[in-house]
């Protein structure tokens, strides 16, 4: 099942939940095996249980896929609309204490560390998260395990007569709902929250953390944020509760005074983490150790307000044992051997730069390869003009996201900015084709670096696992590719886009 977006028009029809479709979306949906009957009001309530397929089409059926969501024109009401769908469902985020977590790089890594601290000191853990590598149910697990479709499924059908009844909730405050239902049913005892985008309206911003995380900031999500790195802190500042600890990377002077003033404006302590030395990351990079700092001593801030217990062992056994792909990760070579591969969510200049330095450290003189690609809501000539002054080889590819950007424009870009006589620039029709030219183009010794967004770095992963099979272990996520229905738009003629 795909996913409409836009406006509603047509003869009305009802659906599931509260739905109402229009004709050709009806049809298809009809087409589909879903039942849809007509009448005046949606008031339709399904005899059956949805599939996974279903339920998650049904979640994502209006979701914007063209990157330029307008600041919206009354946008505090978000999440009194998130507090009303909540307060019919009995509150369930009010069910489990709460770490909320955000920044403009590194909010995942610090959440995921966060998580896998708390649960290997034997408490039973919740974790949000977005967006997804491979699958949604990524986006929600309990005590390190994805949500399953089944759970998930259920917990949509029974949810969608509440979110139906609140117009303009966002499909992010949607999924919102469903992970705080998972997670209150589980019988969690903490779950570590990362904030979607921003803050202060983000989706999230309904719990009552114990402590705050506030990773590093940068410029990102502008339209939506603000233009200046000032009022993008203020957005992040948003999650600081009254008398709430809070502990942050370090920032820069704009964005840390920003921080500060909201801080002592609700009498919470502000305190600047430093970087965690105990024992080996298993993420790459001086900014892991950050990320780890912020999540260290958020828990140690939990132990002192006597929440949770402490032990060192488990402490840095949790930090040693996080999972978390994508992020600086050298993927596994065949026996064969060959070009390696580094894969990398970096989406701004800032972490492209990250990114960058981290490699330079640790492979000085290396030549290298981009496989690149990246969406169209991301201001993209700074990537480019780092990505070409750092390699003289760049191969441009797009994901298979809805808000990737095509090659043509990418090339366009390239095209426009001051290169040097030897670079080489090679457009790629596939992931798959995009690797096998790196590796032609790469030099002996040299290495491949897969990045630009998210979904690229994902998708290089999910293609080198297909031209190496049993390179991953059995219970990466990586196997739970191509298992959820396609995250696109529906085609023009099931209804205005």
């Amino acid at each position: 099942m795909g996913y409409a977006e836009g406006s509603l028009s047509g003869n009305c029809l009802r659906g599931f939940g509260d739905r109402v479709y229009n004709q050709c979306q009806a049809e298809h949906l009809e087409s589909q095996g879903v039942p849809v009957s007509i009448g005046p009001a949606p008031e339709f309530i399904s005899t059956r249980r949805l599939t996974y397929e279903e339920a998650i089409g049904i979640l994502f059926h209006d979701a914007r896929f063209d990157g330029r969501a307008p600041r919206s024109k009354d946008p505090e009401s978000r999440l009194e609309r998130m507090r009303a769908v909540l307060a019919a469902l009995d509150n369930p985020q009010d069910r489990f204490r709460t770490v909320h977590v955000t920044g403009t790089k590194g909010k995942g890594s610090t959440s995921a560390y966060t998580e896998s601290i708390l649960r290997h000191l034997g408490y039973g853990t919740g974790l949000f998260t977005s967006p997804h590598l491979y699958t949604f149910r990524e986006r929600m697990r309990v005590d390190g395990q994805l949500i399953s479709q089944e759970k998930c499924a259920e917990l949509i059908q029974r949810a969608l007569p509440y979110l139906e009844a609140t117009p303009d909730l966002t499909v992010f405050g949607r999924i919102t709902v469903i992970a705080f239902l998972f997670f209150a049913e589980a019988g969690v005892d903490w779950a570590v929250v990362e904030v979607g985008i921003g803050g202060r309206l983000d989706s999230t911003n309904v719990v009552l953390p114990e402590v705050c995380g506030i990773t590093h900031i940068s410029k990102d999500h502008m339209h939506i944020l603000g233009d200046s790195l000032e009022e993008i802190a203020a957005e992040k500042a948003g999650i600081i509760k009254q008398e709430t600890p809070v502990f942050s990377a370090p920032q820069k002077q704009r964005a840390e005074e920003v921080l500060r003033q909201v801080a002592d404006d609700r009498e919470a302590s502000l305190s600047e983490v430093q970087v965690y030395r105990r024992a080996e990351l298993p993420l790459v990079g001086g900014h892991q150790q950050i990320n780890a700092g912020i999540a260290y001593e958020m828990v140690r801030e939990l132990h002192r307000a006597g929440l949770v217990r402490w032990d060192d062992q488990l402490v840095d056994n949790g930090l040693v044992q996080t999972r978390w792909p994508c992020r600086i990760e050298w993927l596994p070579q065949p026996a064969s051997g060959g070009i390696p591969l580094v894969v990398d969510c970096a989406h701004n200049r800032d972490s492209l730069e990250i990114l960058l330095s981290t490699l330079a450290a640790a492979h000085a003189g290396r030549p290298f390869t981009f496989v690149f690609g990246v969406n169209s809501d991301k201001d993209i000539a700074p990537m480019l003009t780092l990505a070409m002054a750092a390699s003289p080889r760049i191969v441009l590819v797009q994901s298979r996201h809805p808000k990737a950007l095509p090659v043509p424009d990418l090339r366009a870009a390239i095209g426009s900015l001051p290169a040097d006589e030897g670079q080489t620039v090679a457009a790629a029709p596939s992931m798959k084709a995009a690797i096998e030219i790196a590796q032609d183009i790469t030099p002996s010794g040299g290495y491949i670096v897969g990045t630009g967004s998210v979904f690229v770095a994902a998708e290089v992963r999910e293609r080198w696992n297909e031209l190496h099979p049993g390179l991953f272990p059995a219970d990466d996520w990586i196997h739970e590719a191509n298992t959820d229905p396609p995250l696109a738009p529906l085609p023009p003629a099931y209804g205005t886009i």
